[in-house]
């Protein structure tokens, strides 16, 4: 039996997973965290108010900011006053994962080292490493199982490679990589990132490819799975096109598209500005001077949306997506083109993320395919009249048709969730 960790009165706590159950981190919250922390001279209570604010939950820590236990106490201590949860982060655990193969053992460090922070309520657990290739999946899952039989009630943290880093795999398909950290590590849940916004205007054309192979895989593993979003221009990436700096309608279609597709978890790339050294970065959500940039506002507004429809998913299965494109693009699995009481859908380039709440009762959530584009959608019915529920930005109200459809007009980075009743 998987065990996945609910949250509860500040502590962590196992419970059994079952299908549909794919709440982790947080019992009542759509799990909102981030990238990069405010640097030393910044770790201050304004600053972790902000970052409160703007609608994250909880907090990746930087090993390269938080590198003592002073200031991992400090950083805990000010997420606990905001009601931030937060993922320690030791550049030693990250050293020792990558030596384990030749030593054969876990320094007694890795854990003493957390005991001193496991009791404190902002504790989430750690985040052991960032982007392992397939030759240290051994490695990792060695430390996982250390961490869980030591820290039973609390959450590790590994976040995974995308497609398109083909060097960092470390194997001779990406698929291969995914199944070989679901078989090794036996994972309770899934996270990865990828950056989808090229210079050119475009997205990578296996941006759908990939997040539907990660929904896919975690269904079948009755998991979640969690990702990352954009929030900055990337350049000088080995390997990887240059990557543009996004507009709202960006930010928003990521999310979106990331929901609609079943994610159960997000995270910001980044949330304060990163220095420059071969990869060069533009301003994130915070600049480097601890200034706001549009990019919060644009976060802070969507992360209440998010909070709003997110929470109706969490518990929800993602079956599948109907893709309604003049050139669609490609997924792991065969789009669908009808589910339950969804006939077909039409219209403008759009995806409907298809899935079936705790109780069986169809979900569909419409988003448009390109960030770039509106749509006007028709969701032909099986039946000809009826009551759903509908639910865009924050609010919800319930919609009644009589022709057999449903038709929405979407703008540029929205999306609208559609709960049908048995």
């Amino acid at each position: 039996m998987r065990i996945l960790f609910l949250l509860l009165g500040g502590l962590l706590l196992s419970l059994p997973l079952s299908s549909g159950r794919y709440t982790i981190l947080h019992p009542d919250k759509f799990p909102i965290g981030m990238w990069v922390t405010p640097p030393d001279s910044f770790r201050t209570d304004f600053q972790y108010k902000k970052m409160a604010e703007s609608g994250l939950t909880f907090v990746n820590g930087f090993a390269h900011y938080e590198n003592t236990p002073d200031e991992v106490v400090q950083a805990l201590d000010l997420s606990d006053r905001h009601n931030l949860l937060y993922f320690v982060n030791r550049k030693s655990t990250h050293y020792a994962i990558q030596n384990y193969d030749q030593l054969q053992q876990i320094p007694e460090e890795f854990v003493t080292g957390l005991k001193s922070f496991a009791t404190h309520p902002a504790f989430a657990g750690e985040l052991l490493i960032d982007e392992p290739g397939k030759p240290l999946m051994k490695s990792v899952a060695a430390f996982v199982r250390s961490f869980e039989a030591n820290f039973s009630t609390k959450m590790w943290h590994v976040n995974l490679f995308p497609t398109y880093a083909t060097g960092g795999i470390q194997t001779h398909n990406y698929e291969d990589y995914i199944d070989t950290w679901l078989a090794e590590v036996n994972p309770p849940y899934l996270s990865y990132d990828s950056y989808p916004l090229l210079t050119n205007g475009e997205i990578i054309d296996d941006y759908y490819y990939n997040l539907d192979l990660i929904r896919s895989k975690a269904l079948k593993a009755g998991i979640p799975f969690w990702t990352f979003i954009q929030t900055l221009s990337i350049a000088q990436t080995p390997g990887v096109p240059d990557k543009r700096e996004p507009s709202r309608e960006d930010i928003r279609w990521q999310v979106w598209s990331n929901l609609a597709l079943g994610a159960k978890g997000i995270q910001y790339f980044c949330y304060w500005t990163p220095g420059s050294a071969t990869e060069v970065f533009t301003d994130a959500m915070i600049d480097r001077n601890g200034n706001e940039t549009v990019r919060y506002q644009y976060v802070k507004e969507l992360n209440r949306e998010v909070q709003v429809i997110g929470r109706k998913l969490l518990k929800s299965d993602p079956v599948g997506v109907i893709q309604t494109a003049a050139r669609p693009y490609s997924l792991y699995d065969e789009a669908l083109k009808s589910f339950g009481p969804v006939k077909a859908l039409k219209g403008d380039d759009h995806i409907g993320g298809c899935f079936f709440d705790e109780n069986k009762n169809v979900q569909l959530l419409l988003t448009p395919l390109q960030p770039d584009k509106g749509a006007e959608i028709e969701v032909l019915l099986m039946n000809k009249k009826g009551t759903v529920k509908v639910t865009q930005g924050t609010v919800e109200r319930k919609m009644k048709y009589r022709n057999g459809g449903l038709k929405f007009r979407l703008n540029a980075g929205d999306a609208v969730l559609v709960e049908f009743p048995k």
